[in-house]
């Protein structure tokens, strides 16, 4: 029988990926990116189109994002003073990455890459190092979700948030997430 911390765990990676996951949910944040005109109309049509298909085919990244996003619910009012949360994260794509490397499934394993790894290392921001691997995968995907997870957090989008931002926030947050539709950095 699973102790009740690990229960706490499960649980709040299943509720985390299914937020992340539900289609419709990401609909309305498609809808208030337009009313915002945050994106144009052709826009939203476009990533409506792809989005289930996306989701889909990114589901293995995204278990791993609401892994975090839950190991940021259970450690966040957290009394002890240790960075219990970032270490959680680092062991959690260090152990994947050892486990997916002992089953020999090296395209699971190269999501648990050492890009991952360095940002989950960073407070705060470590909590989205998986959307490196979903921006590879489906930057248009990496683009609603965090759109629709920035929204639910702090009732603004993530593209006010960058607006709003320094530049060198507004720079990584764009590289992190980039605008659909824009070109390709070779180097991601």
């Amino acid at each position: 029988m699973p102790s009740p911390f690990r229960q706490r765990i499960e649980r709040s990676v299943a509720e985390a990926e299914s937020r992340l996951a539900d289609a419709d949910a990401l609909e309305k944040t498609l809808q208030r990116l337009c009313a915002d005109e945050e994106i144009s109309e052709p826009q939203a049509v476009s990533l409506r189109s792809s989005i289930r298909n996306q989701l889909d085919a990114s589901r293995y990244i995204l278990r791993h994002l609401g892994a975090h996003l839950a190991i940021g619910a259970v450690f966040a009012f957290d009394v002890v003073p240790l960075p219990l949360g970032t270490i959680a994260r680092v062991s959690w794509v260090a152990g994947n990455r050892l486990v997916e490397s002992a089953r020999r499934d090296l395209e699971r394993a190269r999501v648990h890459s050492g890009g991952v790894l360095l940002i989950a290392a960073v407070p705060w921001l470590g909590y989205a190092a998986y959307l490196l691997p979903l921006r590879r995968h489906s930057s248009e995907l990496a683009f609603v979700l965090a759109n629709h997870t920035w929204l639910n957090r702090t009732g603004r989008t993530y593209e006010q948030f960058l607006a709003r931002s320094r530049s060198p926030v507004r720079r990584l947050g764009r590289w992190l997430v980039p605008f659909p539709g824009a070109p390709r950095d070779p180097a991601a």
